[in-house]
């Protein structure tokens, strides 16, 4: 069974929904509506959040910076892995390619509250 894999980034929690963020400021986010890019001030949102996904594949560690179909595009410090696959990078920044999302195992969301007001509690 292929794992459900949610696109890792900031989504915008609005009545209770979260929702992808297209751009955001200092004060407000821009998250896409059925006409465009629609204007949230921080100040209106339930909650403000970060979510990074991590994942192993082929006995290493990997952490998921998004999903194309049915391949993943991920990053790691595994040098073995690396090696093994023929990865671009090195061992200053790591390495990077595409999964196979079917391939993935101990996929794990990791989900932090980043809004501002939340944060000076």
């Amino acid at each position: 069974m292929t794992p459900a894999i949610r696109e890792p980034g900031r989504y915008a929690v609005i009545d209770g929904v979260e929702v992808p963020v297209s751009a955001a400021a200092q004060d407000y986010v821009l998250v896409e509506g059925d006409h465009g890019r629609v204007r949230h001030e921080m100040d209106d949102l339930d909650d403000l959040l970060s979510v990074s996904v991590h994942a192993r594949w082929k006995d290493a560690d990997i952490a998921i910076g998004g999903v194309q179909g049915e391949a993943a595009r991920f990053y790691t410090w595994d040098r073995d892995l690396a090696e093994s696959e023929g990865l671009a990078g090195d061992v200053r920044d790591g390495w990077g390619g595409l999964a196979p999302v079917s391939e993935l195992t101990d996929v794990t969301e990791r989900v932090s509250s980043i809004h501002p007001r939340r944060r000076e509690r």
